[in-house]
């Protein structure tokens, strides 16, 4: 079993799924527009992201465009990115991903032996940062 987290936005979906793939270094394994499938749907949100995923290393991010309901982005819910012995990637991913956005926790050494920080990206998702030391 396997979770795998997967974002709606409201028309930024492809936007999103090509910055998270920059600063994640991942690879856009599906990109699948409203207009592609045999739904009947609005001229204006054909070319909304129906259905898009990121793979990046062992990890998969989904994200769409939802076009009958509104949505807000929640508070409820960050997204935390782990690694283990490199601080580098880590600092990498983190400024690539706070770009635009917030950061709500600098990151800096935690009495948990890791690395660590927060940010609010500029869609309105949380990220936690934590890379693991090693002595």
């Amino acid at each position: 079993m396997k979770l795998i987290p997967y974002l709606h936005f409201t028309g930024q979906a492809e936007e999103a799924l090509k910055f998270y793939q920059a600063a994640l270094d991942g690879q856009i394994a599906v990109l699948s527009r409203y207009g592609d499938g045999p739904m009947d749907v609005a001229e204006a949100d054909r070319n909304k992201v129906m259905h898009g995923r990121l793979v990046f290393g062992d990890n998969v991010l989904m994200i769409s465009d939802v076009c009958d309901r509104p949505t807000t982005v929640g508070d409820a819910v960050a997204l935390s990115i782990n690694l283990v012995g490199d601080e580098a990637a880590a600092v990498r991913v983190f400024e690539r991903l706070s770009e635009g956005g917030w950061v709500t926790m600098p990151p800096a050494k935690m009495f948990w032996g890791a690395w660590f920080g927060m940010l609010t990206d500029r869609f309105g998702i949380r990220w936690m940062i934590n890379c693991e030391l090693t002595p």
